[in-house]
């Protein structure tokens, strides 16, 4: 045999080998996707963090001994940025619910099989079957109020970790309990966040303000320009606000808030719009795109928000693509708006920005957030804006249906035409218009089944 044709015979076996051995790999699905440690929403570290390494601890060791933990504690004390540090720290996959709302775990687990398509109801199954086939994955549900509705969204195998002010999530499992700073640990974090040295008046501010890292770190941000000399003096002292469950802190936090703001607007008059515009969006959070359409450009927009987060008044995702405003925050603001009567306006200027077509299922989040603020607004105020609210609530049901969220759809169609039904005449267009957005959600839903 020459030794053209040897050569040629065993290039030929080297390439069969070569082929078997690449069939015969183990290769996965494409229909899996690859392991997300950096989910969307999940918080930057924030400024002048102070490390809880001990808490951290305890969320460890409650992990240990079962699949669930609950951080507990009042609202502003740190349970958000705590469950974040655990996320950032892991190296398994992530995935991060906004949980006021916990049907957000609905696109959250859609999103792991890539862009939400038309059936978000299947890719979420099919999202969720695939965290459930991995080791140690984790799911954070922050914010979360509601047990009953939350437990629909558990995870069968996955870590879920739980952020509330409702002890009614103890029911899960181990409950580490949240609160503010010791003294040392709150003098420390504002010394630092105010970049000055501690002293007597270091500590006054920390009592006042009850060693809440929340306040501590608006404070700080104006201490930093102002300096601690009659800081107390010049918080504004409003009217306190009715607290929710779970908060039981002094008024002057909502003061802190708002002296915060005033700093910030006096530098910058477009950070008081953008910041009473997050204030009436969803707490879950507002794309920072949706953001810029306040105007009058991007880059002033943008300045205005490094602006509030310098200030601990709103902060960013990691990606940096999502800016969210503190639920305490928000109150404070909207506080002001009702008191100065000027939450109408600031709702005008939150039309123009989601009305603006944009096809993204936020947009039912930040829709029902002002569905609520349209609401509080005295009877005079309410027929020039009534259109345009109910046009945004039926076009959450279309953006809900065409997402494939076909039950939460109709359970919205429903509500949405009893609103038609209660604030329009009979017989107007408009409820005509609501009633087939629910027989539409309807019919794809019979259609699903």
């Amino acid at each position: 045999m020459s030794t053209e044709v040897a050569v040629g015979i065993a290039g030929a076996v080297i390439a069969l080998v070569t082929a078997l051995v690449l069939y015969l790999r183990p290769r996965r699905a494409r229909s899996v996707p690859e392991p997300r440690t950096v989910p969307r929403d999940l918080p930057r570290e924030p400024l002048s963090a102070v490390d809880r390494g001990a808490l951290l601890a305890r969320i460890e060791e409650t992990f240990e001994s079962g699949r669930f933990c609950v951080l507990h504690g009042g609202s502003g004390v740190g349970k958000t940025h705590l469950a974040a540090a655990f996320a950032r720290g892991s190296r398994s996959p992530v995935v991060w619910v906004a949980a006021e709302d916990p049907a957000n775990a609905l696109l959250a687990y859609a999103e792991l099989a890539g862009p939400v398509g038309p059936d978000a109801e299947s890719a979420a199954r099919a999202g969720l079957a695939w965290l459930n086939s991995l080791e140690g994955a984790v799911v954070v549900f922050d914010g979360a109020t509601d047990p009953d509705a939350l437990n629909r969204w558990l995870p069968a195998r996955a870590r879920v970790l739980v952020t509330t002010t409702v002890p009614d999530f103890e029911v899960l499992g181990g409950t580490v309990p949240v609160g503010g700073f010791d003294e040392a640990e709150a003098i420390r974090f504002l010394g630092a966040r105010a970049g000055r040295g501690t002293d007597d008046a270091t500590a006054d501010v920390v009592r006042e303000l009850v060693c809440l890292p929340f306040a501590l770190a608006q404070a700080g941000a104006v201490i930093r320009r102002q300096g601690f000399a009659g800081y107390l003096d010049r918080l504004p002292h409003t009217p306190p606000l009715e607290r929710d469950p779970g908060e039981v802190h002094p008024a002057c936090v909502e003061d802190t808030t708002l002296a915060a703001l005033r700093m910030v607007a006096a530098r910058d008059s477009r950070a008081l719009i953008v910041a009473e515009l997050l204030a009436v969006l969803a707490s879950r959070g507002t794309r920072r795109e949706l953001v810029h359409r306040v105007g009058p450009d991007p880059v002033a927009v943008d300045a205005a928000l490094a602006g509030l987060a310098g200030a601990s008044l709103a902060e960013f995702d990691v990606r940096g693509g999502v800016v969210v405003m503190h639920r305490l925050t928000q109150r404070a603001v909207l506080g002001r708006l009702h008191a100065e009567e000027r939450l109408a306006p600031a709702l005008d200027r939150a039309f123009d920005v989601v009305e603006a077509g944009d096809p993204a299922v936020a947009l039912v989040g930040h829709s029902a957030a002002l569905w609520r603020h349209f609401r509080a607004l005295p009877s005079a105020a309410l027929a020039p804006r009534l259109a345009r609210i109910l046009r945004l609530r039926r076009r959450s049901v279309e953006l809900l249906a065409e997402a494939g969220a076909f039950a939460q759809a109709r359970a919205l169609g429903r509500e949405v035409l009893a609103d038609h039904h209660a604030y329009l005449p009979a017989g107007h267009e408009d409820t005509a218009l609501a009633a087939r957005c629910l027989h539409r959600a309807g019919e794809r839903v019979r259609r699903a089944g």
